[in-house]
Parts: C-alpha cells; structure tokens; sequence
C-alpha cells in the first residue's frame, strides 16, 4: 500500500536524527535495471555507435573522458570519469560520490514527455539500504523541467517528493560535476566547454518514520517543463543507530602531538571510537583503515607528528547495537607547531621565508631583539637576477630596521657551522652599490630561542659587500643549545644617504662542521697590527688577502675606513683611547684586535 507521510517526526527518532546532522555515511546505490537510454559516448568509434539515444532532443549526448572517434584521436581533457565514479562538487556534501550506469549499456533514465502513462521510469537499486537522506544526480536537456520521485522502500510503502526541479544542463547551480562537454551525435563535432554541460545533485530528505527502511527502488514522473529529465545515478546518506561523534575544539597541539576529543549523545552505545588522520583533507571512508582504533573514552593524543604540519582528522563510533559502527564524523584540522630542527639543514628561499622562519619583524636592535611587526625583508632574484629564490631587504629609507629570523635548532650534539651566500646590488638591478653611511647589516645567534643575541658578523660601509656571491662560514663552537636561533638584522640608520640597494642571502646551511683543511687554514686567518699602543700610525702585517678595514669605538660607533689593501692606518685624528680594528678579508671572513692610541 502507498501512504504520502506527512512531514513529522517521532520524539525518540528525532533526537537520533537531529544528533547525525553533523555527520554522513555516504554510499553509492548501483541500479540493477530500470535506465532507458545509452547517452554517453565512450571507448574508440563514432558517437552514434556507441549511444542509443541524445540528452536533449536535439543530437546531442555526453562523453566519456575515453572517448576517441578513431584510435589515432587526441585523448580528451574533459568528459564524465571512464570509470563512471563522480565525486559530488557541492560543498556541503564533502564525501559524496554518485555511480554512473554502464557506459557501454544504458545509463540514463530519460524522460521526454509530460503525458500520464509515457512520463515515468523507476531505478531498482543492487542492494536496498536505509537512509537518512537520498540524493538524485540528474539534469535537464534543452531546458529545465520538475519531476515527482517516489521512494519505495521493501515493506511495500513509499515517501514522494513532489515538484522537483531540475536545471536546464547549462549554468545552473547545485551541480556535482560541471565542464562536461558533449558530441553530436549525427557529425561526431565535439563542443568542449570548462563549465558545461552539468549534472545536478538534488538532496530528499527520507521522513524519520521511514529512515530505517531499506529502498528498494526510485520512481521518477516528469510533470511539466520543456526540457528532458535525464536521472543518471542515486546515492544516500546511509541509516545508522551508531552515531559519529561531534568533534570538539583541539586541545594542546604540540610539534609531535595534538589531543583531539569529541562528543557522542547519551543514549549512543558506544563501546569504543576509531581515529582516522592525514596530511589529505580527502575524507575515509568505510573500508579505510584507521591511524588508531578502539580508542576508549572521548578524548586522545595523537602521537608522532611532524613538526609544522597541518593535518586532517576523522572519529567513527564502534557501538554495541545493530548497525554496530558509524560513520566518520566531519573533519577536523590542526597544525603542529614548529619543532626545532637537528642539522643539516638547508633554506633556498624557494618559498619564502621558509617553514617556520619569522620575516614579520622589525624595530629594536640586537641588544633589545624586534620590537614590530612590519615586514622589510622579502623574496627576492640573488643580486638582482629574477624574482625570487633568496631573502632580501631593501636599505634606502631612514629609520628603517628589518628581522629575518631562521627556525629553531638544536645544536647539542655539538660540532656544527653556519654557511650562507650573500652579496649586494642595486635597488631593481645587479649592478654594484655602496652602503650607506649609517647602514648596517648583522648576522645573529641566539642560544635561548631569540631572547638574547650575539653578533657573529656585521656589514657596513667600511666592508661592504659586492655585487658577486660570496659565501659566509662560521665554525659554532660554542654554541650548542638545543634551541639555538639565527637572525639577519638590517637597518638604514637615521642618515638619509643616496645608496639605494638591497642585500641578498640565499642557501642558509646548518650542517656538521669537520672541515676540511683548506677550510680549517680559512677560518683561522689572522694578521696583526703594530705598534700597539700607537701614536698616529697603525701598521698591518699582511694585506694580501684584506678587502678592508675599520676603526670603531668600544660603543661600536665606526670612525675610519679603509678600502683596499692599505698597509698604513693614519689614525692621527682620532683621540686616544682604545680601538677594535676590525680587518675584513676578500673570502668573506674577519679578524679583529683591540689597539690603544697614545
């Protein structure tokens, strides 16, 4: 016997109901018999032998992404899946796929006529199951038109959805799959398109009364519009007593772990729950194994994560009643926070600034760290060439400090270096430029995580670096923490000079540091200045190797630069007290000695 139930509830189901609402079990529904019409053109030879029928009553039908008119044809970009799985495109339905009919049999259940008598069809399904919801995948050929569908279920009842719309396969909304293409059917012309033609998923709702009823099948009658109802696949939110969880906000997160919890109603009898998580925000699904199952109580740790990562994750109950498991809950997200890194270690700005480096910082010196918050240093060509690839910061403007802070690391294990390539070019060109007067670039440790500094290099006028690449190498000694931070701190000072320039860094390297002995002999170049104290002249042993030279204060403030390999240092100006020499050498390394004037 038919019965149209009205559109209520019963109390004890309607909770059920009401508590699914944050969760699907999507199934496909394979029809055993029912579809009338072939009207998708696929595998190798002419549309017209391989379709029964058009899609819109005027020679035209679909095509399937094998389709070839010959076997020498170019293979097609667009079409329905060959393998007749569509993944649903509308948002609110994450998961949820439709099966298409036998490409090489009927496939469509398509009707024409408005008429009693001629304008139904009904889908018998493979397998009945129950359903919360039920949904049509279907469209209009040559316009839109509106349809009653009736669900029959296997007791003999059924529910009907009257005055169903569907779209015309051009521009409407609700679509699962759009940019379909199509062929006519008489010529064989393809008509490529990136957003039509479309097939359109529409969401029946099964009353509460009826939600533990399997379906048998699906009756559809065509009542009125111009167009052709073409009803291509069901699929359905699938029945169940055994209640996905609610995922609640995520607790502490930390670089290897994130403790997620959920909630399930009181009367859910769950015994246990499964845990499923991904870099991939593509749902599980039934037959997907969990990451951690029969987890008991509402709340887990998820263990052995990688640091900086964001991951997707699902919960499933395991209940006690009939239908025993439910489905997946909607997803969750989180993102571990940064951990430090063990070397070797190598950023080449490919992405800037590089995970878990810190470009957002500004202000302050490296006696007090960052004060801000505004960005100075950005991605850049190395020296001026291309776009991007490296890390730079423009030096033009007064006033101007930037931060460019690396990852953590840790460096307990001792014995490692720090090498990085740098240089500097004018502003939007690789040609050379001088500093400014005040300008001033700082290579900095760190061996508490950025509380304190310590300044292993400076650039500045007196050792300005050049428009070649030259690579910097400092042995760690020392520094071995196990939350060790580097920074580039440039500033502009309050002089406002011409020199309009920016300098570059490129393939920042934390790595072992067992040198070899060319590099060992490098790094401990040393030369000497005399007499100490002096009166008005200082002498340097050995200026073969030195790029330049510079006198600063004990407060920093450099007072004298020499360029080139100047083996004199005429001091006389300068008032007594005591002086840093600092020698900077053509390899990008430095030495510097104390020294008293008289």
């Amino acid at each position: 016997m038919k019965t149209k139930l009205p559109l209520r509830v019963l109390p004890g189901i309607a909770l059920l109901a009401a508590s699914l609402m944050g969760a699907q079990n999507f199934q496909t529904m394979p029809v055993q018999s029912g579809y009338t019409a072939d009207v998708i053109a696929n595998d190798v030879g002419s549309a017209l032998s391989s379709t029964t029928e058009d899609v819109d009553g005027v020679s035209f039908a679909f095509v399937a992404r094998d389709f070839k008119l010959t076997a020498s044809s170019t293979a097609l970009t667009y079409g329905l899946p060959a393998n007749g799985i569509i993944n649903s495109a509308v948002a609110s339905t994450p998961g949820l796929s439709f099966k298409l009919g036998d490409l090489y049999g009927n496939n469509s259940l398509k009707i024409s006529s408005n008429t009693a008598g001629s304008n139904t069809g009904t889908l018998s399904f493979v397998t009945p199951v129950s359903a919360f919801k039920v949904y049509m995948l279907s469209t209009g050929g040559s316009g839109a038109c509106t349809v009653n569908v009736t669900v029959n279920f296997t007791d003999n009842t059924s529910q009907v959805f009257s005055g169903v719309s569907i779209s015309d396969w051009y521009g409407g909304s609700s679509y699962a799959i759009q940019g379909i293409g199509r062929i006519n059917r008489t010529n064989n012309t393809l008509e490529p398109n990136s957003t039509n033609p479309r097939l359109y998923q529409t969401a029946l709702n099964i009353d509460a009364a009826n939600q533990t009823k399997a379906i048998q099948s699906i009756s559809v009658a065509k009542v009125s519009g111009t167009g052709i109802a073409n009803i291509f696949a069901f699929s359905a939110d699938v029945y169940t007593d055994c209640v996905a969880p609610t995922l609640q906000p995520v607790g502490t997160v930390t670089s290897s772990s994130a403790q997620v919890s959920w909630t399930v109603p009181a009367s859910v009898q769950a015994a246990s729950y499964d845990i499923y998580y991904s870099t991939s925000n593509t749902a599980p699904t039934a037959t997907t194994t969990p990451n951690h199952p029969g987890v008991t109580g509402t709340s887990f740790t998820i263990p052995g994560l990688s640091p900086s990562t964001v991951y997707y994750y699902w919960v499933r109950s395991n209940c006690s009643t009939a239908t025993a498991q439910s489905g997946w809950s909607f997803s969750g997200t989180f993102t571990t926070l940064c951990g430090t890194i063990v070397p070797s270690y190598t950023n080449n700005f490919a992405s800037f600034p590089g995970t878990c480096w810190a470009a957002g910082l500004s202000g302050g010196t490296p006696a007090t760290g960052p004060s801000g918050t505004t960005a100075y240093w950005g991605a850049g060509g190395f020296l001026g060439t291309g776009s991007s690839g490296s890390a730079t910061i423009n030096l033009y403007s007064t006033n101007r400090a930037g931060w460019l802070k690396t990852s953590a690391f840790n460096l307990s294990a001792g014995s490692y270096r720090v090498k990085f390539d740098y240089g500097v070019a004018a502003y939007l060109s690789t040609n050379a430029s001088a500093m400014g007067s005040d300008d001033v670039v700082h290579f900095l440790v760190s061996n508490d995580g950025g509380t304190t500094w310590t300044i292993l290099q400076t650039w500045n006028q007196g050792n300005a670096p050049t428009n070649t690449s030259t690579q910097y190498v400092y042995n760690l000694t020392g520094y071995n923490s196990a939350n060790t931070v580097f920074a580039f701190y440039g500033s502009d000072g309050a002089v406002n000079d011409d020199p309009d320039y920016n300098f570059y860094v490129d393939n920042f390297t934390v790595e072992s540091s067992q040198l070899s002995t060319s590099e060992v002999k490098k790094e401990a170049k040393k030369v000497t200045v005399h007499p100490n104290p002096f009166k008005d002249i200082l002498y340097i042993s050995d200026t073969r190797e030195v790029k330049s030279v510079s006198v600063s204060e004990v407060s920093g403030r450099i007072v004298k630069t020499f360029t080139g390999d100047t083996k004199e240092l005429n001091l006389s100006t300068l008032n007594a007290g005591l002086y840093f020499v600092t020698i900077y050498f053509k390899d990008g390394s430095q030495s510097t000695v104390k020294t008293v004037k008289k």
